[in-house]
């Protein structure tokens, strides 16, 4: 693969994507999850939601789908009919889709969630209901999964309801039940007394309705923490986000390092280099003053593109390798580098905001942030390239 891509095609700023390191990623996710033991094998459903973390929804997905992920993650509708829609003209692999939003009372999507490869999250019984009875208006049946809420007070089933609610939607003649699951709120947090009450009790409800109600082909609560820190071989699929593209929930709480590693580099170019002498201001409101004749490289990203303002006179750049100190506050479109006195720096040498040199991480903690939030904030003005 060629690191320093950059064709009349590409933009100065651009976010390389590689899939061959996305394959690998997901292989090690898929090995860590099957040490559960469950007998038939972990499906993996993996979450491409939020423009799968800022790496490209479609692609991605269509990458992972290829891959051999089962499932594939969407936060709502409207991200599940794009990406359904590209898939079937893209994508030779039908990976599922399971839509991790809710539907609402204004029956919007229901025609798409009954004729479509999408499967429905279902945390009402009303609407639970006027799905059925929409299905049975059209002759047909709506697959959909159980979402039940055991800790994170969002959105699903309170365990106190749950039991009745399924009971009451397995009755629905045009609903077909295909799965039930929850969602951890301290899964990277290894031992976490927390995290293990809403495994128990979720597993308790959901035997419970096994052996009085239904069988689910699908019983599912892990995502990536869960899947590190949390395995129990009754469950037979996981929802892997963050580690798919590279990073952990948490790498200060990591237990086990199962050898992921980014997908996503930001690149862009040094676009101009200026001599500036001594106790001379640089950018918007003055916040950097140079103690000495410097050089400062100017290169075309700034906030526009999602490289944070918070980053202002505090964070690090790569050019050629070598790390260089911003200066000045981050603009909309430009960032500065105080490159000192080297003439190693010049017009158009590579520059890398982050990456496996430099990993997102490391811009979240200057910032007081997640990793999660770097990466998802890469803008859409940002081209993004796929190698292998």
């Amino acid at each position: 693969m060629n690191h320093h891509f950059h064709g009349k095609n590409v933009n100065y700023t651009y976010a390389e994507i590689n899939l061959k390191t996305l394959r690998l990623n997901l292989a090690a996710v898929r090995k860590e999850a099957g040490r559960a033991g469950t007998p038939q094998g972990v499906k993996i459903c993996s979450v491409i939601k939020s423009n799968a973390y800022g790496h490209g929804m479609n692609e991605t997905a269509k990458a992972l789908a290829d891959f051999g992920s089962e499932y594939l993650g969407t936060a709502d509708y409207r991200e599940s009919l794009i990406l359904s829609d590209f898939l079937n003209k893209h994508s030779k692999k039908k990976a599922k889709i399971l839509c991790l939003g809710i539907l609402t009372e204004e029956k919007k999507f229901f025609d798409e969630v009954v004729t479509r490869n999408i499967e429905a999250s279902i945390a009402d019984v009303g609407i639970a209901k006027m799905l059925n009875d929409y299905a049975g208006s059209v002759n047909r049946k709506a697959i959909v999964q159980i979402q039940i809420e055991t800790g994170m007070n969002r959105i699903g089933f309170p365990l106190s309801e749950a039991y009745e609610a399924v009971e009451a939607i397995s009755k629905m003649k045009n609903l077909k039940v295909k799965g039930i699951y929850s969602h951890y709120a301290t899964s990277e947090i290894a031992n976490n007394a927390f995290a293990k009450k809403q495994l128990k009790e979720f597993k308790a409800l959901v035997k419970s309705l096994e052996s009085n109600v239904m069988k689910f082909e699908l019983r599912h609560i892990s995502n990536t923490g869960g899947i590190l820190n949390y395995k129990d071989p009754y469950f037979n699929m996981v929802r892997p986000g963050i580690s798919l593209y590279g990073y952990y929930p948490d790498r200060k709480k990591v237990v086990k390092d199962i050898g992921i590693k980014p997908v996503m580099t930001l690149r862009s170019r040094v676009n101009f280099v200026n001599n500036v002498p001594k106790r001379q201001s640089i950018s918007y409101g003055r916040l950097h003053f140079t103690e000495k004749p410097v050089r400062i490289a100017s290169i075309p990203i700034g906030y526009g593109d999602g490289y944070s303002r918070l980053l202002t006179n505090k964070s690090k750049v790569l050019i050629n390798g070598r790390p260089y100190k911003t200066v000045g506050a981050v603009c909309m479109d430009w960032v500065m580098a105080d490159v000192g006195n080297s003439h190693d720096v010049n017009v158009n040498d590579e520059v890398i905001l982050f990456g496996e040199d430099y990993p997102a991480y490391r811009l979240s903690e200057i910032t007081g942030s997640i990793v999660y939030e770097v990466i998802c904030n890469v803008s859409s003005r940002v081209q993004r390239v796929y190698t292998y």
